[in-house]
């Protein structure tokens, strides 16, 4: 018996059941083995109904979520493989590690605390350009990490309940209002310095 099989992908159990037994024209073969497939790869359980050439009707069900290997058997029918594909589980978002809490000059005039609240930003992307503001005028630091933010927020009493420290300066990166001079650090530029100078005059 000649058979001709497609190359399996991975899975862990297998099902192996005869569709129909018929003598079947070649030129069937194709359309027949491709219709099976469809089916068994569909979101929604329904039955498929075809017709070849001599009459013979072949019944595919089928099966959600399932990867299928068609083997042609000449003599006996067709015969499927049936190899169900594992389909990732999308958990709840795991949290980016809690930053360093930094030892540095917060309280050196102007401080960070003076200067923040002159500033009053009301979201967490002017709080970080505040943040990168001072450090960049005040303390004489072009470059900030997340570690630095964090510390800021800490001493601010600002919510720290914030999954991912880096994902707004990366966000502001972005935006073109910082730059990167190397992973993991930004440093605000002058668009940015704009917008906490708009801030510091009473502005939105």
């Amino acid at each position: 018996m000649a058979k001709g099989s497609t190359v399996k992908s991975g899975g862990t159990s297998r099902i192996r059941f005869v569709m129909v037994e018929a003598e079947i024209a070649d030129g069937d073969i194709g359309q027949i083995t491709q219709a099976i497939q469809n089916a068994l790869r569909g979101p929604a359980p329904t039955v498929q109904r075809i017709a070849s050439s001599n009459g013979t009707k072949v019944i595919a069900q089928e099966t959600p979520e399932l990867d299928a290997e068609v083997e042609v058997d000449d003599e006996d029918g067709v015969v499927v493989d049936v190899i169900p594909r594992q389909s990732k589980s999308k958990g709840p978002r795991k949290a980016a590690p809690t930053p360093n809490v930094l030892n540095f000059d917060l309280t050196s005039e102007p401080s960070l605390v003076s200067y923040a609240q002159k500033a009053n930003p009301k979201s967490d992307r002017k709080r970080y350009l505040v943040i990168a503001a001072w450090f960049k005028e005040h303390r004489g630091l072009d470059a900030i990490t997340a570690d630095h933010v964090y510390t800021c927020y800490r001493s601010l009493k600002w919510p720290t309940s914030i999954n991912d420290f880096g994902q707004a300066l990366r966000k502001l990166k972005a935006d073109q209002l910082l730059t990167s001079p190397e992973k993991g650090s930004y440093a605000i530029n002058h668009l940015g310095i704009a917008e906490v100078e708009k801030l510091l005059s009473g502005g939105e």
